[in-house]
């Protein structure tokens, strides 16, 4: 017994030998490092994204969240959806074994609740439900995306999120009073219910919920949706980073209310522009007055927050946070347009101060340094 004892102690230690130095210093589940992948680092040519994605998996992004327009890819009613556009990216990303957060959002002309407003919810929740269902088709662990694609390395996408910020006019139009949450919570359980059976191990994230995000929580689970998401999602546009880790506790305060306390939060958008003094021509609110910064402040807050968010996720079931934005053209009036982990001028790319906060963070808490192909080295 004693000799037996003596083989498996040998064994065991023998296997922890063997497994790779990051496999113990690994502080965060695959996925926690994210960025939005929108405005400008889309513009480029294929072989310019094609460099961006290598970089991103260099610097320790392992999600992006993008949008998937349901009024681009299927603008004609009863023509089945295109997935050009689509397929772009879930194959740049697949490419370099980054993860994909679909933000499914804007509804057809022909489909619109509110034909005149391109932020139009859709009429009926079924719509919608079912270009979801034809993208779980293509790019799910069945999709289609995978077999005529060998070559290209399968992450399926398994996280789908139902719009964004419908709290917001810009995002979801209403008219006469009309409640969005209620509306909102429609399209929520018809969207979830046909995620769940196309596949039903994926992940319903709830829409982005930005300013009072426990405020807009608590209505949608008054409407009954609270059963109808295993993800909350919240954007928590604050001045200082350790106010994230106080909105983020207010929405689960909520939560627990509902009984709904063990579910995860994700931080789909959290940034701090460098655009002070650089973007005058709109007007500020005192609080955005504080939030701009410049390229050390942004640098530091993006430092700050991560740290936050990996000291506390665990307690705080904190999943992912998604830094906004990966790349942005630093000109303009539009605050967001200095908010880039990269600066695109319309022919090159420069990194900031902030990319090389982002990878130092990432690679602390991932424990090694990453391949452009996503991997440690």
């Amino acid at each position: 017994m004693r000799r037996a004892l003596v083989l498996l102690i040998t064994a065991a230690l023998a296997l922890a030998c063997a497994l790779p130095a990051h496999a113990a210093k690994r502080r965060v589940p695959h996925g926690f490092y994210g960025v939005m992948w929108n405005r400008a680092g889309t513009e480029a040519d294929a072989a310019t994204r094609d460099a961006q994605f290598a970089l991103m998996a260099k610097s320790g992004v392992e999600s992006i969240r993008t949008v998937f327009s349901w009024a681009a890819a299927q603008p004609l009613a009863g023509r089945p959806p295109s997935f050009t556009e689509t397929d772009q990216v879930v194959a740049l990303a697949a490419a370099h074994r980054v993860s994909v957060l679909p933000v499914v959002i804007y509804t057809p002309y022909w489909a619109r609740d509110h034909p005149g407003y391109f932020s139009s919810g859709p009429r009926l929740p079924a719509d919608y439900s079912a270009y979801l269902t034809a993208l779980i088709g293509r790019y799910g662990p069945r999709g289609t995306f995978w077999t005529e694609n060998p070559s290209v390395p399968k992450v399926p996408i398994r996280t789908w999120q139902i719009w964004n910020e419908p709290h917001f006019e810009d995002y979801w139009h209403t008219e006469g009073g009309e409640p969005w949450a209620e509306r909102y919570t429609l399209l929520l359980k018809d969207a979830y219910r046909a995620v769940k059976r196309a596949d039903p191990g994926a992940t319903v994230v709830n829409t982005a919920l930005a300013s009072f995000p426990w405020k807009y929580l608590k209505s949608i689970y008054r409407a009954g949706g609270a059963k109808y998401m295993d993800v909350v999602a919240i954007n928590p546009f604050t001045v200082y980073p350790w106010s994230v880790i106080r909105g983020e506790r207010l929405v689960r305060k909520v939560m627990k209310k509902a009984r709904q306390g063990r579910k995860p939060i994700w931080i789909t958008e959290a940034t701090w522009p460098s655009s002070k003094g650089k973007a005058p021509g709109k007007e500020r609110a005192s609080w955005q007055l504080k939030w701009e910064t410049n390229a050390k402040g942004m640098a530091q807050r993006l430092r700050q927050v991560y740290d936050l968010t990996v000291k506390r996720r665990k307690r705080e079931r904190i999943g992912r946070v998604y830094w906004y934005t990966w790349a942005t053209k630093y000109d303009g009036n539009d605050l967001f347009d200095y908010a880039g982990l990269l600066r695109w001028d319309g022919t090159a790319f420069a990194k900031t101060r902030a990319l090389a906060a982002y990878a130092a963070s990432a690679r602390k808490n991932q424990g090694c340094r990453k391949t452009a192909a996503g991997r440690c080295r």
